[in-house]
């Protein structure tokens, strides 16, 4: 979820190379809507959006009890810790800022999507 059309691209890019699918939503309310309509894996969300800010779409998600276990997680350029704390407040799940670090994206997403735990176990560097 995020507004601005070059950080879209940019996101897409590293998301759609790691073999996932993407769909993006410009601000919290047309991410709101996409959950409705069907199902995801997980959401990046950013935070300062029109509309509907980052914040404030995760309270609506975890309002829903059916996406309680939906891992939403902050890609943002708020990289102070208040603004990490907020995040984790809001409901979201981790923290990822921007600019983005392929590798830290990628730690997170494996961690969240449950991949980076088998990992670990492994012995596979993430």
């Amino acid at each position: 979820v995020e507004d601005n059309a070059i950080n879209q691209m940019v996101a897409e890019e590293f998301l759609v190379q790691a073999g996932m699918r993407v769909s993006i939503a410009g601000n919290g309310r047309e991410a709101l809507e996409m959950l409705d309509e069907e199902p995801f894996d997980l959401v990046l969300m950013d935070i300062q959006m029109p509309e509907m800010d980052g914040l404030t779409a995760t309270r609506r998600i975890r309002e829903k009890e059916r996406f309680a276990s939906l891992p939403v997680i902050a890609m943002t350029a708020h990289a102070m810790r208040h603004d990490y704390e907020k995040s984790l407040e809001s409901g979201m799940n981790a923290h990822v800022t921007k600019p983005i670090d392929s590798q830290e994206l990628f730690r997170c997403l494996a961690e969240w999507l449950g991949k980076g735990r088998e990992a670990k176990r492994s012995g596979v560097p993430l």
